[in-house]
């Protein structure tokens, strides 16, 4: 376990945690702003003993905050940004074609009700949307994507940052989060993007949501390019990896025996840096980490 540490002549103001709360490991990323750029000042992980914790619902809260405790230094929590992620399998989404010309105020009713008729009400759920863009042959309406995550997520991760004594700067979507983070420098939006860890795997592709993955670490690897086949779109132009399950090292040369798709570790960002002491101990893509930076960056935004 490495414990963050807080370098001379840092910010307060411009200091952002983010916290990437996995089934068995806790990652965490320390940001700073430095104008356009966003430099990170240093990772850190810790193993969780069993029974972990739980990515839904958090079943030893103080147990957690401790975990949480040892990787940062005392005055990050008093002054720096925190931000966590909603698991992307905790979440449901729609995507919902509504009029173009309605406010914020009228389109987040309208999502209510699309999505009360879905059996996700606000008496269970917080909901979100985002808008996608105009509907293709429909100059009235535009395509939105609907979120609804479980209010217990919600609750338990407010309730983490006020035991931590942190202020919370967000809870982005998981899915979301990476795939802004890490296709920022490829608007075309031609790549997909693959997350695999211990607990779960989703694929994205396009402005959408995730497609959640039934492939669990007990199947083969060719059981995972068999499922994902028939997901990927045909003018994907590559898959993009993410996550620390270590068959991600594997998926490269599978992919290009027998598919025409190149599969490589997604990059990081042109506006992010990486001091020298972060590259040296922690060398190659990181795609362990890249959900912790994709947090931590969004506190800077």
């Amino acid at each position: 376990m490495v414990r963050i540490s807080l370098p001379r002549g840092w910010r307060a103001a411009s200091l952002s945690v983010g916290i990437d709360i996995g089934r068995d490991v806790l990652r965490a990323a320390l940001m700073r702003r430095r104008g356009r750029q966003r430099q990170v000042l240093q990772l850190a992980a810790r193993r969780l003993p069993p029974p972990g914790s739980g990515r839904d619902h958090f079943s030893d809260l103080d147990a957690l905050a401790g975990h949480c405790r040892a990787l940062l230094p005392t005055r990050a929590y008093r002054d720096a940004a925190l931000v966590l992620a909603i698991p992307a399998a905790s979440l449901a989404h729609r995507q919902l074609v509504l009029p173009a010309g309605a406010n914020q105020v009228q389109r987040l009713s309208q999502v209510r009700a699309e999505m009360a008729a879905h059996g996700l009400g606000v008496e269970e759920y917080e909901l979100d949307y985002q808008v996608l863009g105009p509907q293709p042959g429909s100059a009235g309406d535009v395509q939105v994507l609907a979120m609804a995550a479980p209010t217990l997520a919600i609750e338990d991760r407010l309730a983490l940052a006020e035991v931590l004594h942190m202020r919370l700067a967000g809870l982005p979507a998981e899915d979301l989060c990476l795939r802004d983070f890490l296709r920022q420098d490829r608007p075309a939006r031609t790549d997909a993007l693959l997350r695999l860890d211990n607990g779960s795997g989703w694929l994205i592709q396009g402005g959408g949501a995730s497609q959640p993955l039934r492939w669990t670490i007990a199947d083969a690897a060719l059981s995972l390019l068999a499922e994902l086949a028939p997901l990927l779109h045909q003018r994907t132009h590559q898959l993009l990896l993410t996550g620390d399950q270590p068959l991600l090292d594997h998926l490269p040369p599978l992919f290009h025996r027998y598919t025409s798709l190149m599969a490589a570790p997604a990059r990081l960002p042109s506006c992010l840096v990486l001091p020298v002491d972060v590259r040296t101990s922690h060398p190659g893509p990181l795609p362990g980490f890249h959900l912790a930076m994709a947090l931590a960056a969004r506190g800077l935004a």
